[in-house]
């Protein structure tokens, strides 16, 4: 009998240990998976713990639900434990990789990540292994415990303590965590640009609880037909019949920039000729990407369409949350103006959900990795070579009948994981650079074999439509940097002291610059360069540059360049192109701006469509 008090003590013990300081200390350990360094998590604990205990009483919430649904405390942790094992896990490489934490926006392309994450590297770390080993340990010890052996509880009663513990979850998630006011005193802004500050200041678990909240678009303040109209007065009228009606080439090309952060560097070919070539008779620049090393789609949805992703809630995936019906855009314009259009992507088509996503934007025919016969391949994906000359067969294809075309295309060969030995040795691109492990020099030397690849598409395509009889406007430009090499969390940069000296700041305009060029084949424009703009400006400056035809809200966008050129990373872009702070701190003509700019993005994307005919007549 007495023993069999000690076990039932003891069982009562580890059962409610598995829902209190078991959410506590699996927060704990996600914290050091993300620090690596075990003194930095420790001295984390103390300074954090309002956060941390936030997320503890939502976890133990969640734990106790399934504990009580199951009559097995093991269930419970076993489930909270799993989840945040693998968030640490997937925090930990994004954050590697991209330099933001887990959304929950991510969770929504769970697939499209699992599918690119088969390239990439992504060994446990030292820290991940404590962690399973502490989640196993703690599901075997709970494991015997039977909640009907502590207390006879019948099925009834554990079901109405389950809807409790439930209930409660739900009211804790919308009354304490998405409560603004909370979420300041901790440190948490769910729309601030650089998320990863926020979970830093809350916790992983409490920082991605709180930004569930703000998965949805929020209706301006001042939303209304009359508000609506008053910021349409703003668009210009159009002439289409008076605008230039060329074919349209539009190619992002993956991960293509310039290595100007990596001084020192030597390579024995020139990575930029045909840019440098035809940049000298067109236009010219560098851009701000929205994201490092991936978050491609931002930048096409920001380019394809002329609106903004600061103006949409952190994280979000426009393509798979906002796109669909008949979703206003340029190629949408286009084709209701006689265009045939055109998508090409040498990948999977459901990455993205470009499959739905382009057909929504008015897309006609959409060519995938599917549609290729036996292309070329260098490093782990379809080449650039491949490509262009896939895009060429579908441009002859679609003008062969005297149309007008739109063909747009995102390439794939420069995608991470870019690694060491991506390349044969007689393929890549020779790199020397002093004091840095051979490793990373490798990895450099991937990365640009396929600038140096994409370089060469550039001149190919242009060369070839510089040859035709029609008139021809193409746009390339890159959708970010990205991370060279990944060795316990750190890359290239992270070794380069010229790059460590910089301010946060610096970092952040330094790994997000990214080249685009603009040129046709009736008109030369001497090299004039425009830089500093972000994604959505893209499309908008070309049609403006070159007269082509357009809707309302590119010339709206092309023309509030005077004023100032927009908002990326959280800041205001000058008319200079160089960043100038909040907008709240910004002149009240700029304000003014974008107020306007956010009620008629907000109105084409989410509202009522009062200024439609303004924007897209």
């Amino acid at each position: 009998m007495l023993r069999t008090e000690k076990r039932r003590r003891l069982f009562w013990l580890l059962s409610i240990w598995s829902v209190t300081l078991f959410p506590f200390t699996c927060q704990f350990f996600v914290e050091w998976v993300r620090l690596q360094q075990l003194g930095a998590a420790l001295l984390y604990l103390p300074s954090h713990l309002p956060g941390l205990l936030l997320g503890t009483l939502f976890i133990s919430g969640l734990a106790l639900f399934f504990s009580l649904l199951t009559a097995r405390p093991w269930v419970g942790a076993a489930v909270t434990g799993g989840v945040l094992f693998l968030s640490s896990y997937v925090n930990f490489y994004k954050l590697t990789y991209r330099g933001d934490p887990v959304l929950p926006m991510d969770v929504v392309i769970t697939g499209d990540a699992a599918k690119v994450a088969t390239e990439l590297s992504i060994p446990p770390t030292f820290q991940m292994g404590c962690f399973f080993v502490f989640v196993s340990m703690s599901i075997l010890l709970l494991f015997p415990i039977r909640l009907r052996f502590l207390v006879p509880m019948r099925l009834p009663v554990r079901l109405a303590g389950a809807a409790g513990s439930a209930l409660f979850c739900g009211l804790y998630l919308t009354l304490v965590l998405w409560n603004g006011t909370v979420q300041q005193k901790i440190g948490v802004d769910t729309t601030a640009f650089q998320p990863s500050k926020s979970y830093e200041n809350g916790s992983f678990a409490t920082s991605f609880l709180m930004y569930t909240g703000a998965v949805s678009p929020k209706k301006p303040a001042n939303y209304s037909e009359e508000t609506v109209q008053a910021a349409a007065e703003r668009i210009p009228e159009q002439d289409h019949a008076q605008q230039r009606r060329p074919d349209i080439i539009v190619v992002m090309l993956e991960s293509y920039y310039r290595l100007d952060n990596v001084e020192g560097a030597v390579y024995d070919t020139n990575l930029t000729e045909n840019y440098d070539r035809y940049a000298a008779k067109g236009i010219s620049g560098y851009y701000y990407s929205d994201k490092y090393s991936g978050g491609t789609e931002g930048m096409e949805f920001g380019a394809l369409t002329g609106f903004s992703t600061s103006l949409l809630p952190t994280g979000s995936i426009s393509y798979v949350s906002y796109v669909e019906g008949e979703f206003p855009c340029y190629p949408r314009f286009l084709l209701e103006n006689g265009y045939k259009t055109i998508a090409l992507h040498p990948y999977d088509p459901t990455i993205y959900n470009r499959d739905e996503a382009y057909a929504a934007m008015g897309f006609d025919e959409f060519y995938s990795e599917e549609d290729f016969e036996n292309p070329t391949q260098h490093g782990a994906y379809i080449d650039d070579l491949a490509t262009a000359e896939k895009l060429i067969e579908l441009y002859e294809e679609a003008s062969a009948d005297g149309s007008n075309v739109f063909l747009h295309t995102v390439t794939m060969q420069n995608h991470i994981p870019n690694d060491p030995d991506e390349y044969d040795p007689d393929y890549a691109v020779g790199v020397s650079l002093d004091g840095v492990d051979e490793y990373f020099v490798k990895s450099l030397s991937s990365v640009a074999t396929g600038l140096r690849d994409a370089d060469q598409m550039i001149g190919y395509l242009c060369d070839y439509f510089a040859q035709s009889d029609r008139d021809v406007v193409l746009l390339f430009f890159g959708d970010h940097q990205t991370a060279i090499g990944d060795r316990k969390g750190e890359e290239l940069l992270d070794q380069l002291d010229c790059f460590e000296s910089l301010s946060g700041e610096e970092k952040l305009v330094a790994t997000h610059k990214v080249p685009y060029l603009m040129w046709a084949n009736f008109e030369e424009m001497d090299g004039q360069q425009i830089n500093g703009m972000p994604p959505y400006q893209l499309l908008a400056a070309t049609t403006e540059a070159y007269d082509l035809i357009r809707p309302g809200w590119f010339s709206f966008l092309a023309e509030s360049r005077q004023t100032m050129t927009g908002v990326n990373l959280g800041q205001v872009i000058g008319p200079d192109g160089s960043f100038s702070g909040s907008i709240d701190d910004a002149p009240e003509e700029w304000r003014q701006l974008w107020q306007d700019q956010t009620l008629l993005q907000y109105d084409a994307m989410f509202g009522e469509g009062y200024a439609h005919q303004q924007m897209y007549g």
